[in-house]
């Protein structure tokens, strides 16, 4: 009888063990570079894969994480993700990285990522970092980070990171999935789409209803800080969108129609000369182009990643 009892006991353990895994499942073969159509790839896990024989080293790389970021948005930091979406190759491998650049008293606003752990290396700058426990304790776990130190932020907790210097701070993280997600507290809360009922919110935070309104009004305002400016990567340079006009073009707008709209280009490397330049999608037939010292080149839209995506002219 102990020996039938230690047998389930151990068969449920087995199971709790399995469905309890959250990293991303291990990839099957040596490699698995994501490809857009189907029709010639295998399915296994995350997107399609190419085959094989077609990769390339470029489905491995990506270029630009050294370029400093434009900090100019309301929380004064800006989030560089390199994940699946930017390198096809990582693709089943359950790794990404991100850069972080803060402005002065920037912060990385508090947020989860649902899908994966957070190792986060201070390049550059003091932040104050830290972390939420889950209910009941909801005890908090912070540190004062210095340049070359590291901090663990464990998966799905709320977590964040403040600039406490008084000049520009930079750091990196790796993530334990290809696409960890990222769920950002304040802009779920005040600036889903379509919006919680006000009266709900103001009842669960104890908040007077105007407040409520007022914080979902200001979230409303903004695109994400990741999309409120355009910055485009382009052989090596970097051109990037004065923040005013991005503002007024974002005004009144909604996502489809973000996609057409124009903004202002400066390159800094070429003293004030201007050019337009526009979003679009992956079709040719909704492609923005960018004239510039590349000549004509197809660009992602910004609100697919982030920032804009030039593949190679």
């Amino acid at each position: 009888m102990k020996g039938v009892q230690f047998l389930v006991a151990f068969v449920v353990l087995a199971l709790a063990s399995s469905l309890a895994s959250a990293s991303d499942p291990s990839p099957l073969q040596d490699f698995c570079v994501a490809i857009e159509d189907y029709k010639n790839g295998v399915f296994v896990n995350g997107k399609f894969c190419k085959d094989p024989k077609l990769a390339t080293p470029n489905d491995f790389f990506f270029s630009g994480l050294d370029i400093p970021r434009n900090t100019s948005n309301p929380v004064g930091s800006t989030v560089t993700p390199v994940n699946v979406a930017q390198i096809a190759g990582l693709n089943t491998l359950g790794v990404s990285l991100v850069r972080i650049d803060y402005a002065p008293y920037g912060q990385n606003a508090p947020h989860t990522h649902p899908r994966a752990s957070e190792i986060l290396f201070v390049q550059e700058g003091t932040l104050y970092v830290g972390f939420v426990t889950s209910n009941p304790d909801n005890k908090l776990f912070t540190k004062v980070l210095n340049k070359g130190d590291v901090f663990v932020f464990p998966i799905g907790l709320i977590h964040f990171q403040f600039n406490i210097g008084k000049t520009d701070a930079v750091a990196f993280a790796g993530l334990s999935s290809q696409n960890p997600g990222v769920i950002t507290i304040a802009n779920a809360v005040f600036g889903s789409d379509p919006a919680i009922n006000p009266d709900f919110l103001a009842r669960a935070f104890q908040l007077d209803l105007n407040v409520v309104k007022s914080l979902q009004e200001k979230f409303w305002a903004w695109f994400p800080s990741s999309r409120s400016f355009a910055e485009v990567v382009m052989d090596s340079e970097a051109i990037k969108v004065n923040h005013k006009e991005v503002m007024q073009c974002e005004e009144n707008l909604n996502e489809d129609e973000w996609l057409n709209c124009c903004a202002i280009g400066q390159d800094s490397n070429r003293k004030g000369v201007l050019y337009d330049f526009c979003g679009g999608g992956h079709n040719s037939s909704k492609a923005g182009v960018v004239e510039g010292m590349a000549g004509t080149v197809q660009c992602r839209s910004i609100k697919e990643d982030g920032r804009w995506k030039v593949p190679s002219p």
